[in-house]
């Protein structure tokens, strides 16, 4: 939206003027790792809410593709976005394994140009977003983001492409925030429980 005198602040544009929107690939047969494996597969576990994907040796999960897997190479800058279920949550890719595939239950989100992959997926996951997202929900048992009206989707692109930088790096840094203070909540919780177990114990040695 453009002001008199000023530049451009923001542009409203649908998911598919921004980003191409490309499947995962179907994988046959049970999800293990194959030693002789050519493709690293990124699976929801390997995944950190709000915090981009860094590939990590404990992620090894290497399969031989049964079709030509090209479409379905994740680069970093990519945005990986989880079609089914009713999470439907996006993360960027900061670090793959080359090369590396996203199963069918994804959808590949490839940034054009003006569009940072860490402001996309952190848009996606906003709240207002999330709604949007939410009632397009298909289909009974494992709902589904059908892609045409997910292409329709409406994204507010700031302008400059620093501004997405710099919102998208607060965003990540809120997350990790958050699971600092899970890991103390847990770390707490297991220091009570140990602490209680000791004093129920010493009260038992002193009335025996």
């Amino acid at each position: 939206m453009k002001n008199a005198g000023r530049a451009e602040a923001a542009r409203v544009l649908t998911l598919a003027e921004c980003a191409e929107v490309l499947p995962g690939f179907s994988v046959r047969g049970r999800m293990e790792h194959d030693p002789k494996g050519t493709h690293q597969l990124i699976l929801t576990r390997q995944l950190t809410d709000g915090i981009p994907y860094a590939f990590e040796p404990a992620h090894e999960l290497r399969i031989v593709p049964h079709t030509h897997p090209n479409l379905y190479e994740v680069r970093p800058g990519d945005v990986l976005f989880m079609s089914r279920g009713d999470r439907n949550r996006a993360w960027v890719i900061e670090r793959a394994y080359k090369p590396s595939i996203a199963p069918v239950s994804f959808y590949i989100l490839r940034p054009r140009q003006g569009l940072d992959g860490g402001y996309l997926a952190w848009y996606l996951n906003q709240h207002p977003t999330q709604a949007a997202i939410g009632k397009m929900r298909t289909g009974a048992g494992t709902p589904l983001i059908q892609r045409e009206p997910f292409k329709a989707l409406d994204v507010v692109v700031p302008v400059p492409i620093e501004q997405q930088e710099t919102i998208a790096g607060l965003g990540v840094l809120f997350a990790r925030e958050r699971q600092l203070r899970e890991r103390l909540s847990e770390a707490a919780e297991r220091a009570h429980a140990a602490l209680g177990a000791n004093i129920i114990a010493t009260l038992r040695n002193h009335h025996a």
